[in-house]
């Protein structure tokens, strides 16, 4: 399998369970059929116990849908990490996505594309920082 193998060659996989775009709840927000368990649920949920079962390193969640970031722990707390992408740039807030349950936050454009990248960057770790200081 692809997780085995990319540990053995001392590598990691994160799978995407939602993404941050706006219209990511379209597609990973739908009600899904999954032939494993002949159960039917929210399409990003089985991703989360796909992330599980299969071994990933990380799950991928948008900062902007902190809703499904505090669900998707439910299956996923303490077992894999959570990464959360569009910090600032798409609107997702570093503090909400921390106290929703995001574990690593993504934050490219909304320093590279920063008139102050080091200060865009402070920002977003000491919001991030005071998020984990009140919870």
């Amino acid at each position: 399998m692809l997780f085995r193998e990319a540990s053995e060659r001392g590598k990691g996989i994160l799978l995407i369970v939602h993404m941050s775009h706006k219209g990511a709840t379209d597609g990973y927000g739908q009600d899904v059929f999954d032939k494993l368990t002949g159960e039917r649920g929210q399409q990003f949920m089985i991703f989360a116990e796909k992330a599980i079962s299969w071994g990933a390193d990380g799950a991928i969640l948008g900062a902007t849908h902190t809703d499904k970031i505090a669900k998707a722990l439910t299956i996923l707390k303490g077992k894999i990490p959570i990464y959360s992408p569009g910090i600032v740039a798409q609107g997702g807030s570093p503090k909400e996505a921390i106290r929703a349950g995001a574990d690593y936050l993504i934050a490219g454009r909304a320093i590279y594309n920063s008139s102050d990248p080091e200060e865009a960057a402070r920002s977003i770790r000491d919001e991030a920082i005071s998020a984990l200081e009140t919870s």
